[in-house]
């Protein structure tokens, strides 16, 4: 009976201010549309830096061709030399080519998209 009687004491209430309301409201419907845009957005695939190991050997080489004006720049150089030999590649060559590039390209954006994730 005194934990009765206990309860029915005077509490000291803290004011709370004004209530708190959001800016902007949204429904569930809006939550669903945005999941919709966010399907939409295309992941588009911009090559990235990266390094290759050769020897000193080509390393010259490919600096040589630079300072001769083959390309302004190692990349250039390479760039050029690849865009030969390619263009060069029979057309079942060019093709088999294009097959095998398309899936490296492929599984590098896969991997990029699971980073992202």
């Amino acid at each position: 009976m005194g934990l009765v009687k206990n309860n029915n004491k005077n509490t000291h209430v803290i004011p709370r201010g004004a209530d708190i309301k959001p800016q902007k409201e949204f429904s569930v419907n809006d939550l669903e549309k945005k999941e919709t845009v966010e399907q939409n957005h295309k992941f588009e695939y911009v090559p990235s830096v990266t390094s290759i190991k050769v020897d000193t050997k080509i390393r010259d080489m490919v600096n040589t061709l630079s300072l001769i004006g083959y390309g302004d720049n190692q990349k250039e150089v390479i760039e050029n030399a690849l865009n030969s030999v390619i263009n060069n590649m029979s057309i079942e060559s060019k093709r088999n080519f294009e097959n095998q590039y398309q899936v490296l390209e492929n599984k590098t954006i896969n991997s990029i998209k699971k980073k992202l994730v």
